[in-house]
């Protein structure tokens, strides 16, 4: 009896001290958990400053009588002299007759590939559950009240329909399609005599690239202006209010480079150079980087003006006028870093002299498998949530790299500490 009750005892405390184990384990794991980190990544930063500006093409307005414009070339589309622009009509009714035209000429095309493609082998199965697909689609577009694809789906739905007829053996199917395109090319046709009657083209006299909108800068400031512009007039070109829009159906841009003219603050505090190529930054009616070239720099007390030159990204930018962008005269290179993540640590450097002097050392703390490593590293740009980093030795197989682990906010670390 006595020996099973101390059994019983060795094995509860035996039991108790497992217990008190795990318990012990869970805390500490459950304050290590709490371990702030985050991944340094590679990063790149833009320096520069802002500048607002105007740009400047060599541009020539379209002009033509006429109310109602229906528009043949889209926004930054390159014309030839000669090429039809613009169709003006005397009429609103001749508008809906030019749409119908456009309705009429795509029904068409659509029923020409249906010809083409119902006498070609299909399998009927699949084109069985595509034909019941596009009912379906159908009926969803017309309860929901979106019309914008109901004709393109309809003219499909169609086309799966002969396919099908076709492929069980309607001989009539081919010769029906057939007579559904003339009768519409007899309706194309008549309509396209009716609207000739009350419309008039407008062709491109030169070749360039077209753009719909007309501004009122196009006579203000040209290309050739550019040479002798001074900072007052451009300033003063910027502050005036816009100038009335031109009765015009558009206008041509003559010429492939395109220029810049900008007001930049500060005396040339970034010591732009002429001849060289800097990125601008467009953010706000477009979105791009484009390079161009700094044409001329005229520093001013308080301002400098700035002409910038770009044979790139013309189609782009044929609605822009006067925007404000970000002019970049430097990218850095680095890893970037919460600013939680790094350290200043106060160390001894003795100088040249023998003399001892105290320098703040900057660094990072990284999880390496279970411990804290400490890697050393230069600040190179501050933002307002991050820093820039370069660490010192680029070399030395424990540097702090991109992807690395770095440890926010966490005190009391030193370099080897467990910290799993």
């Amino acid at each position: 009896m006595k020996q099973s009750t101390l059994a019983t005892k060795i094995m509860i405390g035996i039991l108790c001290a497992g217990v008190l184990l795990y318990l012990g384990l869970y805390f500490l794991l459950g304050f290590q958990s709490g371990l702030a980190t985050a991944v340094a990544y590679s990063y790149q930063v833009n320096l520069g400053t802002e500048a607002t500006g105007i740009l400047v093409r060599d541009e020539q307005l379209l002009s033509a009588q006429g109310q109602y414009v229906n528009l043949v070339l889209a926004e930054g589309e390159r014309a030839a002299a000669g090429d039809p622009v613009a169709l003006i009509y005397s009429d609103s009714s001749a508008l809906s007759t030019q749409q119908t035209i456009q309705s009429l000429e795509g029904e068409i095309e659509q029923l020409e590939h249906a010809l083409a493609a119902g006498t070609q082998s299909v399998d009927v199965s699949r084109l069985d559950q595509e034909v019941v697909s596009s009912i379906v689609s159908i009926r969803a577009l017309a309860a929901s009240g979106d019309l914008s694809d109901l004709e393109d789906s309809v003219l499909n739905l169609r086309t799966m329909v002969f396919q099908r007829d076709y492929a069980f053996g309607d001989t009539d199917a081919a010769s029906q399609v057939q007579q559904l395109i003339a009768d519409k090319q007899s309706q194309l046709d008549a309509l396209t005599h009716s609207l000739s009657q009350v419309s008039q083209t407008v062709y491109a006299p030169v070749s360039g690239v077209f753009s719909g909108q007309a501004d009122g800068y196009e006579s203000l400031i040209t290309p050739d202006m550019l040479d002798s512009l001074t900072l007052p007039q451009l300033s003063s070109l910027l502050e005036s209010q816009a100038p009335a829009a031109p009765e015009a159906v558009g206008k041509l841009i003559t010429s492939s480079v395109w220029y810049f003219a900008a007001i930049l603050p500060g005396g040339n505090d970034l010591h732009l150079t002429e001849g060289h190529t800097y990125t601008v930054s467009f953010s706000h009616d477009y979105y791009g980087d484009i390079p161009m070239t700094l044409e001329r720099v005229e520093p001013g007390e308080d301002q400098t003006l700035a002409i910038f030159s770009t044979r790139t990204n013309l189609a782009d930018t044929t609605l822009l006028r006067i925007q404000t962008v970000d002019v970049v005269t430097e990218t850095q290179e680095g890893i970037r870093i919460p600013r939680g993540a790094l350290r200043v640590i106060t160390q001894d450097v003795e100088q040249e002299d023998g003399t001892v002097k105290q320098e703040n050392v900057y660094g990072v703390y990284t999880v390496v498998g279970r411990q804290a490593a400490w890697q050393e590293v230069t600040v190179i740009h501050t933002g307002d949530t991050f820093y820039l980093v370069q660490p010192v030795d680029e070399e030395a197989s424990n540097r702090l790299r991109s992807g690395s682990e770095v440890i926010l906010n966490t005190s009391g670390l030193y370099d080897g500490k467990v910290v799993r």
